[in-house]
């Protein structure tokens, strides 16, 4: 799916601009389901770890660490109405790219200590991180229709601009 995703990046970049809706929407929804796999792979990964060696911390770490991968699994997907909405009240910050980025990299932190499966997903979690931050950079619209602006922060602190669009182009 990750090979399919490179892929698509080449032939938008080649494209004309008639495909560019379209394209945009096929960019997220790839993202979208690539996050679901992760996430998913990552709640293996925890249960797997809490069931290894059932002892009070594995437990717990498992346990914890799989609610926060449940909560980003929901932000990922918008879904189910009543966790978004709640999650809204209290943490909009998730819906940003940096909310998203810190609960992923503290999730991958959690996952470096499961062992070696738990390494191989936190390499993995962290590659879908950088990989979305990629096309924040190459793709600024699809960007946008994955994340949020976050209110109160100044454009610096955004990831949709480029250097090339603050500047004007190459000069």
């Amino acid at each position: 799916k990750f090979l399919h995703l490179i892929n698509h990046l080449k032939k938008s970049k080649a494209g004309g601009c008639g495909d560019s809706m379209s394209s945009k929407h096929r960019l997220t929804r790839s993202f979208r389901t690539l996050s679901v796999g992760v996430y998913l792979g990552d709640i293996g990964t925890c249960v797997h770890f809490a069931l290894m060696s059932p002892g009070y911390l594995h437990i717990l770490v498992g346990t914890l660490t799989s609610l926060l991968i449940l909560v980003m699994l929901c932000v990922s997907i918008v879904a189910p109405e009543p966790i978004i909405r709640r999650l809204e009240k209290v943490g909009e910050y998730l819906f940003t790219f940096r909310g998203r980025y810190l609960m992923d990299l503290l999730i991958a932190l959690y996952l470096f200590a499961m062992g070696t499966i738990g390494i191989i997903m936190a390499c993995i979690t962290l590659v879908l991180v950088f990989g979305i931050r990629f096309i924040g950079v190459k793709h600024p619209d699809a960007f946008a229709e994955l994340f949020r602006h976050p209110d109160g922060m100044n454009e610096d602190d955004f990831t949709l601009d480029t250097y090339e669009q603050e500047t004007g182009g190459d000069q």
